[in-house]
């Protein structure tokens, strides 16, 4: 299902929800997006624009990726400019603004890029930066699921910005995937609901 770009209504009519997904590799610290509850080949070749020894294309191994966060939005066209202007700043980063993105980045003493073993924090937090630019630059209100919500930084980040944030279920890490069905199930339920209340009730 996530093995290409998805316009709309090919969203709409395979069932899936208006959701964008942010999916961070445990061993690297990379971030992916995804407008499926997936994560495939297809997102890392097509996001890893310019690899490099400090942000080398990560493994497809599906047990090295998490749900980081789902950002839910009020149509499927509104999920789909996100989900593009994110890939988009991301090619920013990679590409044409590298090296005012390399400014920015905390260094060592050996000026590399901040790590901890393989892992960089780096690229969550710009994940993060990236998301609240689209909100703020489309003007976009959204529903955050988070895997914990310490990820989102500061409030100071978001305090213009029509978002509201909740936690993913706390389950085992082998079960991540299992609570994004869920929030996708909660998403199919509320629309179900909101359907009946905009029916015409029948008159006495």
């Amino acid at each position: 299902m996530a093995t290409k770009f998805r316009q709309p209504q090919w969203l709409k009519n395979n069932g899936f929800a208006p959701h964008v997904y942010l999916f961070r590799n445990i061993e690297s610290g990379q971030v992916m997006y995804s407008q499926t509850p997936h994560i495939t080949k297809y997102q890392i070749e097509q996001q890893s624009f310019r690899p490099n020894w400090e942000n080398r294309k990560p493994s497809k191994r599906r047990d090295l990726w998490r749900p980081m966060a789902v950002a839910q939005f009020d149509s499927h066209e509104k999920a789909v400019r996100a989900y593009n202007a994110l890939v988009e700043l991301k090619y920013m980063r990679q590409v044409s603004k590298r090296k005012e993105a390399e400014a920015l980045r905390k260094r060592n003493q050996f000026q590399q890029i901040w790590y901890f073993g393989q892992y960089r924090p780096t690229w969550a937090q710009e994940s993060v930066s990236d998301l609240t630019t689209v909100l703020d630059e489309l003007r976009l209100s959204s529903k955050i699921y988070w895997d914990s919500l310490w990820r989102k930084g500061d409030d100071k980040y978001w305090k213009d910005l029509q978002v509201e944030h909740d936690e993913l279920d706390k389950v085992s890490p082998r079960e991540k995937f299992v609570a994004l069905s869920e929030v996708e199930q909660k998403w199919k339920e509320e629309q179900e609901a909101a359907e009946v209340e905009q029916q015409p009730q029948p008159t006495v």
